[in-house]
């Protein structure tokens, strides 16, 4: 039985801790002891700003925190790209940094791979579009897994959206320091969403869920996000 460490990211556990509780649920459904780590950042708001103290003051906390596991599984391609490339960068002499790195998985990564997944079943009557977050696409290559992964879900119509590769203008600090910008980018993709017909929006990364949906509320589009967590999670048969 592996010893999982679900590092549930800031804004995750903030804004809607029901998805780390979601992913959990997943992970010991495949035969995982897993330990909800919260209350930490993975410090990419700070490296990303350029305050490389701050970004290793915070990411070295994170790392103490997940240093006893085998697995460390981050539902959101953005949190797992930093931790699995960036630590290394903020920590470049540190054994335990490039270790700790090199167990962080992101959690359609992880599940797709996992030895057990066999066993489990998925089953959910729906329409789903689906987005990909930057880093899940571009950085951590997720896209065909986590297809592959809910084409596994019974009952589910995946639907591709049609700027699938284009950014929702989220961005961390990109939708602060650009507002209107970043509002565009958000009401064209869910505008791209809404074309599908579905009625909900499914993505590895919440922050970009969140944006969406704000920006669907704005346009009067019913458009509700799920993370990949929370849709595997409704679907455990």
């Amino acid at each position: 039985m592996a010893r999982v460490a679900l590092f549930a990211p800031c804004y995750l556990a903030l804004a809607r801790p029901a998805d780390a509780a979601a992913a959990r649920a997943v992970l010991e459904r495949l035969g995982d002891a897993v330990e909800t780590v919260t209350g930490l950042c993975c410090g990419q708001p700070a490296f990303n700003a350029g305050a490389r103290r701050e970004a290793r003051r915070v990411a070295a906390a994170a790392i103490r925190a997940v240093r006893e596991f085998d697995a460390v599984v981050v539902p959101s391609g953005s949190c797992a790209a930093m931790a699995a490339h960036e630590w290394r960068t903020l920590f470049p002499q540190s054994a335990r940094a490039a270790d700790r790195a090199a167990a962080v998985r992101e959690f359609t990564a992880y599940v797709a791979s996992h030895p057990n997944l066999e066993r489990v079943s998925f089953r959910l009557r729906g329409v789903v579009a689906y987005h990909d977050s930057c880093h899940a696409r571009r950085e951590l290559r997720l896209t065909e897994g986590v297809l592959g992964l809910l084409g596994r879900v019974d009952g589910l119509e995946v639907r591709r959206m049609r700027y699938e590769a284009e950014c929702c203008g989220f961005g961390g600090a990109f939708c602060v320091k650009l507002p209107e910008v970043a509002a565009a980018m958000a009401a064209a993709k869910a505008s791209d969403a809404a074309a599908t017909g579905a009625h909900v929006i499914v993505s590895t990364d919440l922050s970009c869920l969140l944006h969406i949906e704000a920006a669907a509320r704005g346009l009067g589009l019913q458009l509700e996000g799920w993370t990949v967590a929370e849709l595997l999670a409704r679907s455990l048969a």
